[in-house]
């Protein structure tokens, strides 16, 4: 199952992100090698040095989100745990541009769901 539009990876991901909050259990959005973990509420990321950069400035566009402490400073090295305590709405939006900006993500790559 993926999306290769962006109005499409949107509706992929609240779909998901709205059957995870009402079912449990977590959701793994991909796109090419990078790998989002979505549980309840939480994000989960493995961030290079220049990504952690990336992700910073994303972080300041989307006050919401936050990195979550001790869970990142407990983790493997480069993993980051960030709370997602938001609508499904602004979650996907926050997900489509980790891919985009955080990730460098093309326009038109494709959304994959496991």
């Amino acid at each position: 199952m993926g999306a290769t539009d962006a109005e499409g990876r949107r509706r992929l991901l609240v779909e998901h992100i709205l059957a995870v909050r009402r079912d449990g259990g977590t959701v793994t959005f991909v796109a090419g090698d990078t790998r989002v973990g979505y549980e309840d509420r939480r994000l989960r990321l493995d961030a290079a040095a220049d990504e952690r950069e990336r992700l910073a400035t994303l972080l300041s566009e989307y006050h919401v989100f936050k990195i979550k402490q001790p869970e990142t400073r407990t983790a493997d090295d480069g993993v980051v745990y960030l709370s997602a305590v938001t609508d499904a709405k602004h979650a996907a939006d926050f997900v489509e541009a980790l891919f985009r900006t955080v990730y460098g993500a093309d326009e038109d790559y494709e959304l994959r769901v496991e």
